[in-house]
């Protein structure tokens, strides 16, 4: 299967160097996502070319990260586009900048030729001579006010992150709003802003007690997870084999459905179940995995840190995770070991099954490190 443009650029770059890097991350994302992983061998044990590049499952997993991404740059750039005060058509400039073909293993058996469709964006920079947002510091006169608020009345930010803490003063009369102008200077809107607004667009260590796993930390999990889906509802498989169990048939031992809900005596899901169904299912099922981080976790970490520590512990089990080296080295920061140097070695550790390293494993710790320490979703 060819890989596609962007991921080529990506892992030709100096950045892909750095192990550590957003770059690195994304680009083993795509690969985890692109390369399952479906080595064979044949009767001499010599390593032959698979018959199919991914299951449908694997494919339609890979399709929906390369549209997230897609949606992920539109709002991005739309935003880009409004702090300057500019409007723009983000539609018109989406292109398909190539087909990737692949070979789909269906969920009967079958191989279907299929392709994976890369979209691009095309965007030039907002006008630097166009409107333009700011943010302007108001200081009214009064026997409540400082001189170091009284000195920064009128004073224009042109960045969020350039604004100072506003002082919390008896009758304090500092405020900010947040302005349109235009090339001259001239003020076309004005609304009032709260730092309440920029607190929260930064990533803030958290107390672990009170903190749920986010959106896109299911998201995550659930292309870790992956599913059997027909006729666009979630079926029952063998978790073994990936492959849907028949209406009729007996559920075989590990039965599963949604986005890896092993099925429990008294459950019955043979008419399969909704998006919806699935997702509640999963966060029903993440909850243990959630306990044992809050748990075991005492330093304040970020919400992007949580999600992959609960994908960690939801993979390996609450036990495991607790007596982990993982827990020891984010908890004391002073913590070291000689089996595992890093935080990230004790992290990659746990890559084994039955006793065997196994290269699903070894890709699934790297894409949670790199939510972990880059917030690479």
């Amino acid at each position: 299967m060819k890989t596609p443009q962007f991921l080529r650029q990506i892992m030709s770059s100096p950045a892909y160097m750095d192990k550590n890097s957003k770059a690195y991350a994304m680009a083993e994302r795509y690969l985890n996502l692109l390369y399952p992983g479906m080595a064979q061998t044949d009767a001499t044990g010599r390593m032959t070319e698979p018959e199919y590049d991914m299951t449908l499952t694997q494919f339609n997993k890979a399709q929906d990260a390369l549209e997230a991404a897609l949606e992920a740059a539109k709002q991005e750039a739309e935003a880009e586009y409004e702090e300057a005060g500019q409007e723009i058509d983000i539609e018109a400039y989406v292109e398909l900048e190539e087909t990737i073909d692949v070979r789909v293993l269906m969920p009967l058996g079958t191989i279907e030729n299929k392709q994976l469709e890369v979209y691009t964006l095309d965007i030039p920079e907002p006008e630097d001579d166009a409107l333009k947002k700011v943010w302007r510091w108001h200081s009214e006169d009064g026997d409540n006010t400082c001189d170091e608020c009284a000195s920064r009345d009128g004073e224009i930010y042109d960045s969020e992150d350039d604004i100072p803490e506003i002082p919390v003063h008896p009758n304090c009369r500092c405020s900010l709003t947040e302005d349109i102008i235009d090339p001259d200077g001239h003020t076309l809107s004005s609304k009032p802003y709260s730092p309440k607004a920029k607190e929260e667009k930064n990533e803030i260590e958290k107390d672990v007690k009170n903190m749920k796993m986010s959106d896109d930390g299911i998201v995550a999990l659930k292309q870790q997870e992956g599913s059997v889906k027909q006729d666009g509802k979630h079926v029952v498989y063998n978790d073994q084999t990936g492959k849907p169990v028949p209406v009729d048939a007996p559920l075989p031992l590990g039965a599963t459905i949604g986005y890896g809900h092993l099925i429990k005596p008294g459950e019955d899901f043979r008419g399969g179940i909704t998006e919806d169904t699935a997702t509640q299912l999963l966060r029903n099922d993440v909850a243990a995995a959630e306990r044992a981080v809050q748990d075991n976790i005492t330093a304040p970490i970020t919400q992007n840190q949580y999600d992959a520590l609960v994908m960690l512990a939801y993979n390996i089990g609450s036990d495991a995770f607790k007596k982990s080296t993982v827990v020891q080295y984010i908890n004391n920061p002073d913590f070291t070991s000689s089996k595992y140097p890093s935080l990230e070695s004790a992290w990659g550790a746990w890559n084994k099954s039955g006793g065997r390293v196994m290269p699903g494993l070894i890709k699934r710790r790297d894409y949670e490190f790199g939510i972990y320490s880059t917030s690479a979703y």
